[in-house]
């Protein structure tokens, strides 16, 4: 194990979350290893920003208290969270609907069904595949031919 995977494991075995001591094994695929430095960068990320809103909450409340009083200061708190949340849900769903669903299969225009051009086309794959036709054609004979697979024999 190597770089954030290694301190990952370590700390989660002194912090017993892993029952059993430091795993002993070979070290993982490096995309696993990656995954986990990602899991973890986002964890710490994400308690950095809930830390952050937090003091900037506090730091609000002890700039208005003395001018606000302890009624009103709670309450433009509040609302600024409110302001925040409202925020962060229009950017949500501009990113969502930005998206475009998949566009349904075309019909290719050069497909055509004249039985001509199709005994034509089975031809050329034919002569170009002849051994896995063979081949396939002598399993299909031999399923059909064996006696357990008909039903009246039974």
């Amino acid at each position: 194990m190597e770089g954030w995977t290694k301190l990952a494991v370590m700390a989660l075995s002194q912090l017993g979350v892993i029952p059993f001591g430091p795993v002993h094994r070979s070290s993982p695929a490096p995309l696993v290893d990656g995954v986990v430095t990602v899991v973890i960068t986002a964890v710490m990320a994400m308690l950095a920003v809930i830390a952050a809103v937090g003091l900037l909450c506090a730091a609000l409340w002890a700039g208005l208290e003395p001018q606000m009083g302890p009624v009103w200061t709670p309450a433009l708190v509040a609302l600024a969270l409110i302001v925040l949340c409202l925020v962060l849900l229009l950017v949500m769903r501009l990113l969502v609907s930005r998206r475009e669903p998949p566009a349904p299969p075309a019909v290719h225009p050069a497909l055509d069904l004249d039985p001509e051009v199709l005994l034509t086309e089975a031809q050329r794959l034919v002569v170009k595949h002849k051994v896995p036709a063979l081949l396939a054609a002598v399993v299909a004979g031999l399923i059909v031919g064996s006696p357990g697979s008909r039903a009246d024999r039974k």
